[in-house]
């Protein structure tokens, strides 16, 4: 009985983390042209930490090596005179995430740093991974690429 007392109590502990969760909310700001969507291709565990893919080449070898699985067909085209894709795997635990990205240019240190700021809805334990894919405008020659994350 002590148990399903327990059970309930955690059940509706989560059922609350739930309705509260909903309000965390994920956006992109600075320099970032737009979230990139892989629809059906399962990508998470072909990214370590981050990637970032400049090339038509180096996206046609991404594709070949990662993608089989899905129909990369089907992926939005890119403009890798204009863009580059840029991933950054960020792994919290909570029962929500909200992923606030973000690209800081730098010229006097000739840096782009793509900042994602996480903010946590907590009350659970769960391990929730975003690899944080995005367009951003190609690095210029002598600028240097850097990642960030700020834990809220």
């Amino acid at each position: 009985m002590r148990y399903l007392i327990t059970g309930i109590a955690i059940l509706l502990t989560l059922q609350a983390c739930n309705k509260n969760c909903s309000e965390v909310n994920s956006d992109i700001s600075g320099g970032i042209v737009k979230t990139y969507d892989f629809g059906n291709c399962l990508i998470y565990a072909q990214l370590d930490s981050h990637r970032v893919i400049s090339t038509d080449t180096g996206w046609i070898s991404y594709k070949t090596k990662y993608l089989g699985n899905c129909n990369p067909a089907g992926l939005e085209n890119i403009d890798f005179s204009q863009n580059m894709l840029v991933g950054y795997k960020v792994t919290e635990f909570g029962c929500n995430l909200g992923m606030h990205r973000k690209l800081i240019v730098d010229e006097t240190a000739k840096t782009y740093t793509y900042q994602v700021r996480v903010e946590v809805c907590g009350g659970c334990n769960s391990r929730l991974s975003s690899p944080n894919w995005v367009l951003m405008p190609q690095l210029p020659p002598g600028y240097t690429m850097r990642f960030e994350t700020v834990r809220e």
